[in-house]
C-alpha cells in the first residue's frame, strides 16, 4: 500500500515539472502572415532544385579549451507557412569554432523562422529561392516580433 502512495505521490509532483520541460508553440503564433514583412534573396533565381538559407542568430558564450572564449551561434526553428515545425534544433554552429552561422540547404518555398534571441523566441518570415541564398541578418531577428507576446 505504502508503495502506491508513494508512486501516485510522485506522479502528481514530478509530472507537472517534466511536462513542463516541453514546450508547444501553437501552429497560430507560428504561421504566415501577410501583414509580416518577408525576406528574400536580392538576386534572381538561378534554377535547380534547392535554394539556401543563412540564419545570423543570437550567441552564447562559450570557452572551448583552456582559455579559448567563442560566441557560438544559437540554433532555429524552421516552420511551415501553416504553422508546423519542420525541422527543430537547426545546428547554427557554421565555420570559426561555431561562430559563423551555417549554410542550411533547402526547397524553395516560404517558411517562418524562429530563434531565441535574447530571452524572447523571435520569428521571421523568409523565401527560399532555387539556387541562391537567403540571408537573415542579425538586426533583423533581434528586432523581429516576439512569437510569445507579452
Amino acid at each position: 500500500m505504502t508503495t502506491k502512495i508513494h508512486r501516485a505521490l510522485f506522479v502528481m509532483l514530478a509530472g507537472p515539472l517534466l511536462l513542463s520541460c516541453y514546450t508547444h508553440v501553437p501552429a497560430a503564433m507560428v504561421a504566415w502572415s501577410e501583414r509580416v514583412p518577408t525576406i528574400a534573396p536580392q538576386t534572381a533565381n538561378r534554377g535547380g532544385e534547392v535554394g539556401y538559407l543563412r540564419v545570423e542568430t543570437d550567441t552564447d558564450l562559450r570557452i572551448i579549451g583552456r582559455d579559448t572564449y567563442y560566441n557560438v551561434r544559437r540554433p532555429y526553428d524552421i516552420y511551415t507557412v501553416d504553422g508546423k515545425p519542420l525541422v527543430a534544433d537547426v545546428d547554427n554552429d557554421g565555420g570559426r569554432s561555431g561562430e559563423e552561422p551555417r549554410i542550411v540547404p533547402l526547397a524553395p518555398g516560404r517558411y517562418v523562422i524562429a530563434s531565441v534571441y535574447g530571452t524572447s523566441y523571435r520569428k521571421v518570415q523568409v523565401e527560399v529561392r532555387p539556387g541562391v541564398r537567403t540571408n537573415v541578418p542579425q538586426d533583423v531577428l533581434k528586432e523581429a516580433p516576439s512569437v510569445f507576446s507579452h
